[in-house]
Order: C-alpha cells, then structure tokens, then sequence
C-alpha cells in the first residue's frame, strides 16, 4: 500500500500563476499611468502585448480553475482583462 502524500501548501506553479496575476496588475497600474504620453506607435505594440498576455493568462487561469478547484482566481484575471481591454479601445479610439 503506497504512502499517501500530503501536500503542504501551494505548488511551485501555483505560486508562479499568482506571481502573473500580479505581474499583470503591475503592468495595467503602469499603462494607466503612461497612456497619454505614448506614442501611436508604441502605445499599438504595447496593447498587442497586453492583449496577448491576458488572453494568455485568461486561458491558463480557466484550465487552472477547473482542474484544481481554484475558482478565486478567475475573478482579478478576468477584470484584469476587461481593463485592459477598456484602455486598449481608449487608446485607438479616444
């Protein structure tokens, strides 16, 4: 009969996701903050990459949430990416 195996808090890439989620933030704070002194330019490459990473993230943290019983995490991922969403439709439009 096989030891069982008790895990002792979160798993390495348990860590790492919640580290992305706050990279994330990180970086809509910083977006916020310099969107009107972007260049047109730069301010399109840079909302590609956001875009890019929080669709990304949005996937991950569904296959994440489903398979480890993790449905907290859903919810600053998806807000997350609304927002950054709502800056990138500011951006090219207003």
């Amino acid at each position: 009969m096989p030891a069982s195996y008790e895990r002792k808090g979160p798993d390495a890439l348990q860590k790492l996701f919640l580290y992305l989620i706050l990279f994330d933030w990180i970086i809509l704070i910083y977006l916020i903050v310099e969107i009107k002194r972007m260049s047109f330019q730069h301010g399109a490459i840079t909302s590609i990459v956001v875009a890019m990473f929080n669709l990304l993230l949005v996937k991950l943290c569904f296959r994440r949430a489903r398979r480890a019983e993790d449905g907290y995490q859903i919810y600053p991922v998806i807000i997350g990416a609304l927002l950054s969403f709502c800056l990138i439709a500011y951006f090219f439009f207003f």
